[in-house]
């Protein structure tokens, strides 16, 4: 099974001009690996996700609302593409229907 929005991730790749190696460099995951993603063959964790999202120059906001799932969305908590060592100390990202921290998207 793979992401819901597989193909939404390489029609953002491709419209921002970048080759899998260009994102590769620009994630830190390895251009094999985002190919998989994109053909719908690996469904990526939530901090392949975050990473993805950051090298496409979109938020997780946008690409869950591309694929029609609501996110929880608080105040005090601010869900972006951030260095893994902060995005660690963010707690509490809740989609519907999921307890936080339990989803693999």
């Amino acid at each position: 099974m793979g992401l819901l929005g597989h193909d939404f991730l390489k029609e953002l790749r491709l419209n921002e001009g970048y080759s899998l190696d260009a994102l590769s460099k620009r994630t830190g995951l390895s251009p094999s690996h985002i190919k998989k993603i994109e053909d719908g063959q690996s469904m990526p964790g939530v901090d392949t996700l975050f990473d993805l999202c950051k090298g496409l120059n979109i938020t997780i906001y946008d690409f869950f609302e591309h694929i029609g799932v609501s996110l929880y969305r608080s105040p005090n908590i601010i869900i972006a593409p951030t260095p893994s060592e902060e995005r660690r100390k963010t707690r509490g990202v809740a989609v519907q229907g999921f307890e936080p921290r339990t989803l693999r998207i």
